[in-house]
């Protein structure tokens, strides 16, 4: 990406009309090689702001790759934006905007692994890293012979990966079941006809052969038909003395 620093030097050096221009421009590209990168933004700014629109395009180019040492990954992106739809650069600003779409996917990183981080992070991080993918794509795909662009394209698809594992080991178990399919109802067996079976609570579980668990069975039903039997007797018998019959 340096190589765009000294490509808009050698135009400013040549097309610049006076002294102050050239002297603006050594020294923004001194505090650049410096890494005062802050002191070299502001001054590539002040200068995109007086150069017109020759050399507009170099100059957002370098003040974005400052704004990219800074982290300020934003203003990379808006310093790049109008060079988007320009053949001479698109592949330069793309460039920047897949560097600055990985810095959003690492910050989204590292805010996923916070204590109270917010629910949303780890879709973020794959998200920005999904962007700065695609914009490398473009890069390549405009400029197949920039070994820069390739490289950075493959350390985005590790990364995306990397991260999408992170992702899946940090998400909680119940997150991990939701698009587990939910276990079929079990169907309660078909009852016979008739009057339910009597079972008695305490053999139920004995160790008993089928014939004997079916005779327990058949003596507890006569037991209970004798009672109401019984009761309909004396039921007779109290109404018959007062001469009814309800």
């Amino acid at each position: 990406m340096k190589r765009w620093v000294l490509l808009a030097a050698a135009l400013l050096s040549t097309a610049a009309q006076g002294d102050e221009a050239p002297a603006s421009f050594d020294a923004a590209l001194a505090d650049y090689r410096a890494g005062e990168h802050e002191r070299a933004l502001a001054s590539f700014t002040a200068l995109l702001e007086q150069a017109g629109a020759m050399h507009e395009g170099e100059l957002r180019l370098n003040a974005s790759l400052c704004a990219l040492q800074l982290l300020r990954s934003r203003d990379a992106e808006d310093l790049v934006a109008p060079l988007v739809d320009d053949a001479r650069f698109r592949a330069d600003a793309a460039f920047v905007l897949g560097m600055a779409a990985r810095q959003h996917g690492e910050r989204a990183v590292v805010a996923a692994k916070l204590p109270d981080a917010e629910p949303m992070a780890w879709v973020m991080a794959t998200r920005a890293l999904q962007r700065s993918e695609l914009q490398f794509r473009e890069v390549v795909r405009l400029r197949p012979d920039w070994p820069r662009a390739v490289r950075n394209l493959e350390r985005t698809l590790r990364r995306r990966a990397e991260v999408e594992a992170e992702r899946e080991a940090a998400a909680p178990k119940e997150a991990k079941q939701e698009d587990a399919p939910e276990p079929e109802p079990q169907l309660e067996p078909p009852r016979p006809d008739g009057p339910p079976e009597v079972v008695i609570p305490e053999l139920a579980n004995a160790e008993l052969s089928k014939e004997e668990l079916e005779q327990l069975q058949r003596r507890v039903r006569a037991q209970q038909q004798e009672k109401v039997r019984g009761r309909q007797r004396r039921s007779r018998g109290g109404d018959g003395a007062r001469g009814r019959d309800w």
